[in-house]
């Protein structure tokens, strides 16, 4: 079904699959995730990544609707792709453009180098999170290996 995409599995670990409890705003959901990567040999300078990120929010919300937001950035200090998934069973107001509350939310770190395979990974990462099936997969799932096992399922 998702082989016209890249294989996600080699940009996930499950030091970034983070379940967050609480309601927490949009600033926080992102601060939250971002903290995952806070140890990736991978990105040099993690405070303008993050920094990237909300200017990358600042231009139009990541929420794509039914529930789920893509917050994604390219930063020059950034060697790979990345990428971390949270969980909000609470939801979360990211001002998606349906306006429903983000549950389920994929976050990527990218090269500023790679604009095709950034792409690419952003279209593979939405056509997973579209699927219904997928979506409930890893909203259900028990652990982090579970969480990314779902997420890659073809």
């Amino acid at each position: 079904m998702f082989r016209a995409f890249p294989d996600l599995r080699p940009f996930l670990d499950p030091t970034r699959v983070v379940t967050l409890s609480g309601m927490l705003s949009k600033r926080e959901i992102l601060v939250a995730v971002a903290r995952s990567f806070a140890t990736h040999p991978a990105i040099g300078d993690h405070r303008g990544w993050l920094k990237a990120l909300y200017d990358r929010e600042d231009v139009t919300s990541t929420g794509i609707g039914g529930g789920i937001a893509i917050p994604h950035a390219q930063h020059p200090s950034i060697r790979e792709f990345a990428l971390a998934i949270a969980r909000c069973p609470y939801g979360v107001d990211f001002a998606a453009k349906d306006g429903q509350p983000v549950r389920l939310l994929v976050m990527m770190a990218a090269p500023p180098d790679d604009r095709p395979t950034y792409l690419k990974v952003l279209a593979g990462i939405a056509a997973r999170l579209n699927n219904t099936k997928v979506m409930e997969a890893v909203l259900a799932a028990g652990d982090p290996h579970a969480v990314i096992d779902a997420f890659v399922a073809t």
